[in-house]
């Protein structure tokens, strides 16, 4: 699957190392094959190049379970805080910037990451500075 990705996205990933594999393992995913497909393919986009680790994951892949605690990779700070139940516009929008910030603000390359046209991405933007100019009190 890795190879694939490689190939799809031009990176050069050669595989998971003991920390990713072994949270891989512990975390429970009943049955979602898609998801785990999915974050390590972000992980692959993200990483570039080399074994994919911790700090290549989204903290968002591995929500709260009961009795579980979700872990938190460094440099995701803005997608740690958000809190279950925030609206759904409120993570597209961290993990926008979360983006943005790892690409120093290339659109392109950041809708490219995301898996969306650019125009989307200017959609997106433009919807999520809309929604901050609605939420602010006028002055």
């Amino acid at each position: 699957m890795i190879q694939a990705l490689n190939e799809k996205h031009g990176t050069r990933v050669s595989g998971l190392d003991s920390g990713v594999l072994d949270l891989f393992l512990r975390y429970d995913r009943p049955g979602n094959v898609r998801e785990l497909r999915n974050v390590i393919e972000r992980a692959t986009i993200v990483a570039r190049a080399g074994m994919l680790g911790l700090t290549h994951l989204p903290s968002t892949a591995f929500g709260s379970r009961p009795g579980r605690k979700t872990p938190q990779v460094s440099g995701h700070e803005g997608l740690v805080l958000l809190q279950p139940g925030e609206r759904l516009i409120k993570l597209e929008e961290a993990y926008i910037r979360l983006t943005l910030d790892h690409v120093h603000g290339n659109r392109k390359r950041a809708a490219e990451m995301l898996g969306i046209s650019l125009r989307t991405l200017q959609n997106r933007i433009a919807i999520l500075r809309k929604e901050e100019k609605s939420a602010t009190p006028d002055s």
